[in-house]
């Protein structure tokens, strides 16, 4: 196996103690709008973009208004005082702290635009840690699609084989997995299942073990 140089960080549900923020987002979203969405259809969407997102909810729910949609949520989040600020997930400070001491150099990949991503890993001190940023729109397709990932390994000029991509979703290590990276799954709201095992090469239950992976 190749010698990791590189770590590919998802962010909502990775990083960030967002996922299940953002699905109670869309549920009130729905609910203001008249939209009919369950919990089980905001779940099969962790990981997607916005504009994957709804367009997943319009399948049941014809003539539904993403950019509407949009704004519901955006709601929610501002009278949350989650637009900039999320709480971290256990250890996300310490595993970019170890990792880039030991030289590996680490990139995030996510399905939040830029707008909400920026200050998300700025406010808590995230930011300066990671030498590339690769946001939902950036890209022409987000998770399953690899082409995130792609775009990070190519901007730190990395080969795939030499890079861990770090997730929670399903959709981001379909994505990890497309991209040719080594994959490992840290759950948030999504277990570990028969049908999404073969694209994690480990699954692990925090950070800290995630890291140990990375520079064993």
């Amino acid at each position: 196996m190749d010698m990791i140089r590189a770590a590919l960080f998802d962010m909502d549900g990775l990083l960030l103690d967002s996922e299940r923020i953002y699905g109670e987002s869309a549920l009130y979203a729905a609910q203001k709008l008249g939209y009919t969405i369950t919990w089980e259809m905001v779940v099969a969407c962790i990981g997607k973009n916005d504009v994957d997102t709804n367009a997943y909810f319009a399948r049941t729910n014809p003539g539904l208004d993403g950019e509407a949609m949009n704004r519901a949520r955006d709601e929610f989040l501002k009278a949350g005082g989650y637009i900039e600020v999320m709480p971290l997930k256990p250890y996300a400070a310490e595993i970019l702290q170890h990792l880039t001491a030991r030289g590996i150099r680490c990139a995030v990949v996510t399905s939040t635009v830029r707008a909400l991503a920026e200050p998300h890993l700025r406010i808590p001190g995230l930011l300066p840690y990671f030498e590339q940023v690769v946001t939902g729109d950036q890209i022409a397709r987000g998770k399953p699609a690899p082409d995130g990932y792609l775009k990070a390994i190519e901007m730190l000029s990395v080969r795939p084989e030499e890079c861990a991509v770090l997730e929670d979703s399903y959709n981001g290590l379909r994505a990890g997995r497309a991209a040719g990276a080594m994959t490992i799954m840290v759950p948030d709201l999504l277990p570990c299942t028969e049908e999404i095992r073969p694209c994690c090469d480990h699954v692990v239950s925090s950070l800290r073990e995630a890291e140990a992976i990375i520079c064993r």
